[in-house]
Formats: C-alpha cells, structure tokens, sequence
C-alpha cells in the first residue's frame, strides 16, 4: 500500500499537492495526518471532499503501508501518526517538497525539493 500525505493542520497547498502526487502515484491512498487549516476544512465540507476519495487515518492499516509519499514537508514531527512509519527501514519514502532543510528532515529514495512558492508547482511541472 502507498500512501499520499502531508503535514498536520494541512493547507491549500498541501491539499493540492495531495491531488497532484496521485496523477503520478494513481494507486496512492491519499490521508491527511491530522487536522486541516480553518479555511481548507470549511472548503472541504462545502466542495467535493468526496470526489477526491481522501480516506481517514484511523481506517489504514498500517502494516500494510509499504510507501509514503510525503508533499509540502519533510519534518517527522509535522506528520503526525507517520512520523514512526517514516522511520522504518523497510518504508520507501518519496518527498516533494519546496521548503528549506531543517534539522528534522526526512530523507526519502526520491527528494524532489526545489525552491519555488508552492509544493504543488514542483508537481505540476512534473506532470507537464
């Protein structure tokens, strides 16, 4: 199972760069790890939440989870429940990112890090 999230208290960037990654990751399951900024929660519950298929956290099972792809951060401790999955070996972690480095960066087998203005411009030049 490969699994699409982003950091805690998730904004738009990070919901479109969820959107994004799953053009090049389709059987991706996309999670947020937590709660979403004020603005992107009232987006969700009066748009098509639905139509993007988003699941919750607390239906994975996380034994399963054999990739995660990580957009718009790369700290362990802004990923709430993930943070332990991405520091299993056995996890393949991919990143996409546009933020500078930190002290508690991950490191992933694919880091695509740039620095532009929004994660979801790393993903759509990809996607181009």
């Amino acid at each position: 199972m490969e699994i699409i999230t982003t950091h805690i208290n998730a904004d738009f960037d990070a919901m479109a760069s969820m959107i994004a990654a799953k053009k090049l990751y389709p059987e991706a399951v996309m999670v947020f790890p937590g709660s979403q900024e004020h603005n992107l929660r009232e987006f969700l519950v009066e748009s098509t939440f639905y139509f993007f298929n988003f699941a919750k956290i607390k239906d994975l099972d996380f034994a399963n989870i054999q990739r995660l792809i990580l957009v718009d951060t790369r700290q362990a401790g802004r990923i709430g429940r993930f943070e332990n999955l991405a520091r299993e070996a056995e996890v393949d972690i991919h990143i996409y990112d546009h933020h500078p480095a930190s002290e508690d960066d991950l490191s992933g087998s694919r880091e695509v890090i740039r620095p532009v203005g929004a994660t979801v411009t790393i993903l759509t030049e990809i996607i181009r």
